[in-house]
């Protein structure tokens, strides 16, 4: 399951089963390979949000940009009429 969300991670989690020894409670492997498993998926839904936010940076930082040339020309073609 490709992990991209935290909901993503609540369902891996809700899926996840341990593998049980015929003595002595769970496998210890099984329970290590799957917090590796787990591990990754945060990673992995981390960095998609990470990213996610750098695009949303990005798109504020040109409207914020082109916000202030608007006004820039604004004010330049104000004073040019007053003169």
């Amino acid at each position: 399951m490709a992990v991209k969300t935290m909901e993503d991670i609540t369902v891996l989690m809700e899926k996840m089963r341990f593998r049980k020894k015929w003595i002595g409670g769970v496998d210890e492997k099984d329970v290590w390979r799957q917090m590796e498993n787990l591990q990754n998926a945060y990673r992995s839904a981390y960095e998609i949000q990470q990213e996610r936010f750098r695009v949303l940076i990005r798109e504020r930082d040109l409207e914020i940009t082109k916000l202030k040339r608007q006004i820039a020309s604004q004010r330049g073609s104000a004073g040019e009429t007053n003169d």
